[in-house]
């Protein structure tokens, strides 16, 4: 997964759906797929932009949750593209290739879109970042339900960085610059995932300082908001989507003004 720059994508949409995570969970996706189907009737395509911890996971589980997404993708003429969060099974990604475009397709119409991918629309660079760390690792079983490869990776930040400016970033994980108050945390969690959770974080934030966008949305954090940022060079417009089971979970874009709405 390094940085990569797609050609040009046909039929630019005018507005997008955006959703965060959705960890695995089939009849949540395809309620989110169906009404952002119905948000976005007057497109020529149909685009919901997935922000991690979408839900590649191993075996039988894995499989169904792919098979019924992509048959609700088909019957609803919509396409599906995801960053990876910290939740996902890395080696399946690993065997993916890039098509024409740079996406990976993982199946007829869900895509992949590797760390560093960039895409432009209505003449914005877009940056896709995915990666996060799991707080809750303590709690997982290596290979089976939690994957090494999950973190930004020191290669990876200096792709992205190289790569230049971009206007708009979508990650997983949340800057170190953006502030948030939550409640202690579980006592099983290990300390060491909290301090690589913060290091992890001051990662991505190096890469926004490099990249300089001016618009940045994530999952990772199950809370929806929006906030106006100051990092230095100027405002951020910074969106979180909640998670699986919230209203906040998902919001229609309009891509050429950048400007949210209700889906």
């Amino acid at each position: 997964m390094t940085s990569r720059t797609s050609q040009l994508v046909p039929s630019e949409p005018r507005r997008v759906v955006v959703a965060g995570d959705w960890h695995g969970n089939t009849p949540w996706a395809q309620k989110v797929i169906r009404q952002a189907a119905t948000a976005l009737a007057a497109e020529d395509r149909r685009i919901i932009v997935q922000l991690g911890d979408f839900g590649i996971w191993p075996g039988r589980a894995g499989r169904n949750y792919l098979s019924q997404l992509d048959a609700t993708l088909a019957a609803t003429t919509s396409e599906l593209w995801f960053v990876d969060g910290n939740h996902e099974d890395f080696r399946q990604l690993a065997r993916l290739r890039p098509g024409p475009d740079g996406r990976e397709q993982v199946a007829g119409r869900i895509w992949h879109l590797p760390r560093g991918y960039r895409w432009t629309w209505h003449g914005r660079t877009w940056l896709a970042l995915g990666g996060g760390v799991s707080l809750d690792k303590a709690g997982r079983t290596k290979g089976r339900n939690w994957w090494p490869q999950e973190e930004i990776t020191d290669d990876q930040e200096r792709a992205v960085i190289a790569g230049g400016h971009a206007e708009v970033m979508a990650t997983h994980e949340c800057p170190a610059g953006v502030t948030h108050t939550f409640p202690p945390p579980p006592s099983w969690w290990d300390p060491r995932d909290l301090a690589r959770n913060d290091a992890h974080r001051e990662r991505l934030q190096r890469v926004v300082d490099a990249v300089r966008p001016a618009h940045l949305m994530h999952g990772h954090l199950h809370i929806g908001y929006q906030r106006e940022c100051d990092f230095g060079y100027g405002p951020v417009e910074v969106t979180g989507l909640d998670m699986d089971g919230s209203n906040a979970n998902y919001a229609m874009l309009d891509v050429e003004a950048m400007e949210w709405s209700q889906a």
